[in-house]
């Protein structure tokens, strides 16, 4: 399918001769959202609205982020849900993240604060998306997570409109596309996936992929699922069991930790036994005989060197 991506930018609009150019679908920029909780409407986007509604187009929507943490891209979407409250919206909305200002936040920052507004976005009965160039989804956002959770669109100009069929929901291909009724430049996309009969026969967002408690134990660990209590909600709106992913995490963290324990040693001296370099060392006999490899607690020997941690 093919479609465009608008804002104020592209002015006055005749959306009869659009539709007739064979645009199937329309992804408006609702607007943008910042630090400050100054999260500006787009000075077109209700004029476009009614024209896409008056004809039937179907419509997808983006928001442009500048936010550079989680708390302020939660108000950045519920700003959005407010200002979409009555209307008729056949696409995801996705989260624009490709602005330089906030790369300095880090991959695993930037893919949280993804996830924090999707949240919001999902808790509200649509689906959620990420859009992103090339250098964005392979350098500052963990794709995979990404992509696991979300539906995907991706930037890259100049490459053939098939390249990226099966590795992203749809890909902006041109900003300097030409469509009769647009006056000068316009941004164009082809949609690999069918997303409106999708979106049409599932009034929810689409479910997430079930993943094994050991992925997402090491996920907690790199901070995807983020913490305390806002980790606890998160995995358990997915649909995850939160006491037994916590309890693997703590398994995984308590035996790096072991694995990351400097070697100690001693060397038994005359008239030592094992219960006594136990006690001394403040350790068991057990954990001893597993070290050294000891079978017969009896069985030591003086100048004998032991590891004892």
């Amino acid at each position: 399918m093919k479609g465009i991506d608008i804002s104020q930018h592209n002015g006055s609009i005749n959306f009869d001769k659009v539709k007739n150019d064979g645009i199937e679908f329309i992804i408006l920029r609702l607007g943008w959202i910042g630090n400050k909780n100054n999260h500006t409407l787009d000075t077109r986007f209700n004029e476009y609205y009614n024209e896409c509604i008056k004809r039937n187009i179907p419509i997808g929507i983006y928001v442009y982020n500048y936010c550079t943490s989680c708390g302020t891209i939660k108000s950045g979407a519920e700003w959005t849900v407010k200002q979409l409250k009555g209307k008729k919206i056949d696409l995801p909305i996705y989260i624009d993240m490709e602005d330089a200002t906030t790369r300095s936040v880090g991959k695993t920052g930037l893919t949280n604060m993804c996830i924090t507004f999707n949240d919001v976005i999902e808790q509200n009965k649509y689906w959620a998306g990420v859009y992103a160039n090339l250098d964005w989804f392979n350098h500052c956002l963990n794709k995979d997570e990404i992509k696991r959770r979300y539906t995907t669109w991706i930037a890259h100009y100049g490459v053939n409109p098939n390249k990226y069929q099966g590795q992203y929901d749809m890909l902006q291909y041109t900003s300097t596309g030409k469509v009769n009724g647009i006056n000068g430049n316009v941004d164009v996309n082809i949609m690999y996936r069918d997303l409106l009969k999708e979106i049409n026969h599932n009034v929810t967002p689409a479910p997430k992929p079930q993943k094994s408690v050991d992925e997402l134990a090491q996920e907690v660990i790199n901070g995807l699922w983020g913490n305390g209590e806002d980790r606890k909600r998160r995995l358990t709106d997915a649909g995850y069991n939160y006491n037994e992913v916590q309890a693997k995490v703590n398994e995984l963290v308590n035996k790096n930790k072991n694995n990351n324990v400097k070697p100690e040693y001693y060397t038994i001296k005359k008239g030592d036994t094992l219960s006594g370099i136990a006690k001394k060392f403040n350790t068991t006999v057990s954990t001893l005989q597993k070290l050294n490899n000891i079978k017969n607690v009896n069985v030591i020997y003086a100048g004998q060197k032991i590891r004892i941690k």
